[in-house]
């Protein structure tokens, strides 16, 4: 069916206009957005394809959503269908869900400071407080790490020999983790700064629950001390040496103020986030071999390959901060 009837049909279902519809992008989701009308603020459409996100698994993730929203995290609100469901088939199997506009913005170069980074660790830590009462649905859960496929690093090549075995480890190590409530539980798991939204009095709203799973809390600090990472490298490639390790730490004594502000973290969870981040970086040169022909990339995407391999094989550290 063509793509301009799958949306109709998805906002039919909701009770939207799809002449006001605009798309704004997406990876696995395609996200579409719709101005307030009717007494109805401005909403966001997802329509998430089958194949890559089960309409059951969707539920779980909306349930927890809901969870938080009631507990005054700001996520985005979720907008029943016509018929009073969360998720609703459409066709061509497609899925479609409706959520309020986060408010605010992407974070922009004048909003990567101290107060950003404070309101972003408050949230997670608000998160993972209120992850450790969360009763989900009886049927229908989220998947533990263990059973999500991008966690499953022994997919890579057979001649990424190196690269196997420290997944290997990695993995071994994982499995010694201890997971009680209050460090293992359901995590956002992609809480990097283009799924949130900042407000000109600096308020953060949290989005884009799409890849929730169980894992350990550390893990989801990890993941967006990562990506704050990979762009302080960026940032300091044409200054000294020292600068990206001094960026590292400016982002994370806030980040982490904001976070035990909410919930404390055990030092050695802290200890462990180096092993984290190495994990982080190992599912991400699992997913360019999942996603694209080694013998045929080529240009940037090719020399970030070629980078995040030689630093894997090296054990490379992300940062010398922790």
């Amino acid at each position: 069916m063509q793509k301009e009837l799958i949306v109709q049909a998805a906002a039919n279902a909701f009770g939207l206009d799809s002449n006001l519809l605009a798309y704004v992008g997406g990876n696995v989701n395609e996200i579409y957005q719709h101005p307030a009308q009717n007494g109805y603020p401005a909403r966001v459409l997802r329509l998430s394809n089958q194949q890559f996100r089960s309409e059951l698994e969707a539920v779980a993730e909306l349930h927890f959503m809901n969870y938080l929203f009631e507990n005054g995290v700001s996520v985005p609100k979720i907008f029943p269908s016509k018929a009073g469901q969360w998720v609703e088939n459409v066709t061509e199997g497609h899925h479609a869900s409706v959520f309020s506009q986060a408010p605010g913005r992407i974070p922009t170069d004048e909003d990567w400071n101290p107060k950003l980074f404070i309101q972003w660790g408050r949230i997670l830590g608000q998160m993972h407080l209120l992850t450790q009462s969360y009763l989900p649905l009886k049927e229908i859960k989220r998947k533990p790490w263990s059973e999500d496929p991008w966690m499953d690093l022994m997919r890579l090549p057979t001649e990424e020999t190196i690269a196997r075995q420290k997944a290997a480890e990695l993995l071994s190590w994982l499995h010694t983790l201890p997971t009680d409530s209050k460090n293992y539980g359901l995590i956002h798991s992609d809480l990097h700064s283009k799924n949130i939204f900042v407000t000109e009095d600096g308020t953060v709203t949290a989005f884009d629950f799409d890849d929730c799973l169980y894992h350990w809390f550390a893990y989801d600090i990890a993941i967006i001390l990562y990506l704050a990472i990979l762009r302080f490298n960026r940032q300091a490639q044409a200054q000294a040496s020292g600068a990206r390790d001094d960026q590292v730490a400016w982002f994370l004594d806030s980040f982490l103020k904001g976070y035990q502000e909410m919930l404390p973290i055990d030092p050695w969870w802290l200890q462990a986030i180096p092993k984290f981040l190495s994990l982080r970086r190992l599912s991400d040169f699992h997913f360019l071999h999942q996603r694209y022909d080694w013998n045929t990339v080529e240009g940037e995407l090719k020399t970030t390959w070629l980078r995040m391999k030689a630093e894997i094989e090296a054990d490379e550290p992300l940062t010398k901060v922790l």
